[in-house]
């Protein structure tokens, strides 16, 4: 069995981001601030990237970015469990209520393409992925 890497740690965000090369950015820059609350660790939040450099996973130290932060979303630990475990879908959290945009999310349109490919490089991550318990 595969060692298991604990969701958020700084381990899995480095695999994470790993797991983004070879991805075709964006032609803008943009990239989404993720935030979550309640978990084992408080609030924790992190920017998928989509361009226009790269694609990648990167941590959010102290204010973020004005330039890159152009799209949030916020939600709860276990709304974000059940998305990274692909148990969620982020669409439909978002409809329900239990996931909240925050700056422009107009910039995300035309990008689903894009943001399914990070979902889809994720898979082999998600699979040796620990989820703790909110505490």
């Amino acid at each position: 069995m595969a060692a298991s890497i604990q969701y958020l740690s700084e381990e899995w965000l480095a695999e994470a981001d790993a797991a983004m090369s070879g991805l075709t950015p964006v032609d803008s820059q943009l990239a989404v601030t993720m935030v979550i609350n309640g978990g084992p660790i408080g609030q924790y939040s992190y920017q998928i990237v989509l361009g226009p450099d790269r694609v990648g996973f990167r941590p959010t130290t102290g204010t973020p970015d004005p330039q890159a932060d152009h799209v949030s979303m916020t939600m709860d630990w276990t709304v974000a469990v059940g998305v990274a475990q692909g148990r969620i879908g982020a669409q439909r959290a978002f409809l329900d209520g239990d996931i909240q945009l925050g700056g422009d999310a107009t910039r995300l349109l035309g990008h689903q393409d894009a943001l399914a490919a990070v979902d889809d490089r994720l898979a082999s991550l998600r699979a040796k992925t620990e989820f703790p318990s909110s505490g």
